[in-house]
């Protein structure tokens, strides 16, 4: 969550952020009462098994998603590398690996 937070707040330009960052808000947090309620609707009125079969069908579109998020990755490195991000992703991550280590001794 905190990378496809981050990522939204370095891609968008800086005078849409804000409304960028609030659809972002109500498509994370906003919609999820209303997926519990709509499984409950679903239960009841087509059975436990439909919904299972509905969840069995979002699991397949995520996995699609992530099929085909090498694409998409590919598509915002010239974007990153373009504002002169990617360096400084490469510096951060490498300073949390050495954060995460055991000291040596």
């Amino acid at each position: 969550m905190a990378t496809s937070n981050t990522s939204l707040q370095t891609i968008v330009d800086e005078d849409k952020r804000g409304r960028v960052m609030g659809l972002y808000a109500l498509a994370l947090l906003g919609v999820t009462p209303l997926g519990s309620l709509l499984a409950g609707v679903l239960t009841g009125w087509a059975g436990v098994t439909a919904t299972v079969l509905a969840v069995v069908d979002c699991l397949v579109g995520a996995a699609v998603f992530a099929y085909q998020l090498p694409r998409l990755r590919a598509a915002v490195h010239p974007i990153y590398a373009g504002m002169g991000i990617v360096p400084e992703i490469a510096t951060g991550m490498q300073a949390a690996a050495e954060a995460i280590r055991p000291p040596k001794g």
